[in-house]
């Protein structure tokens, strides 16, 4: 009985010390994330800004406006293809396309266009007029 209680105090001393040991390490750890987070912040802060990305929304709207304006039957396969580009150049432009109604009232009903995408057009336009253009197949 002796014997064991002795291998139990001497589990529970090292149980003990693993516990120390693992709370330094996660100390040391806790650290190091913050260090590199601070780091990433300070070198984020440095990068410069490109300059198309300073321009005011309006102005932005309306280079987008005019680069996604139709004005042939070719272009009504691209209108959408062209605002997902722009989507993706960067996070601020794609909250611009996206929030910008003006940006999605011109719609054209014609088969290359699903009426999924009618529908997000419409919906996204909120309550701005829209520009629909009704194309035949190989018009």
């Amino acid at each position: 009985m002796d014997r064991e209680l002795a291998q139990l105090r001497a589990e529970l001393d090292r149980l003990h010390k693993r516990e120390r040991e693992l709370q330094q390490e996660l100390f040391d750890v806790r650290a190091a994330a913050q260090t590199k987070r601070k780091l990433i912040h300070d070198i984020s802060k440095l990068q410069p800004v490109a300059a198309i990305d300073r321009l005011p929304v309006e102005v932005l709207v309306r280079i987008l406006d005019f680069a996604l304006s139709v004005t042939g039957y070719s272009q009504w396969r691209q209108h959408c293809i062209q605002k997902q580009l722009f989507a993706g150049v960067s996070r601020w432009w794609m909250n611009v396309v996206m929030n910008t109604p003006s940006l999605w009232t011109t719609i054209c009903v014609c088969p290359a266009w699903p009426s999924s995408l009618v529908k997000m057009h419409v919906a996204r336009s909120h309550e701005h007029l829209l520009d629909i253009a009704f194309l035949e197949r190989g018009a």
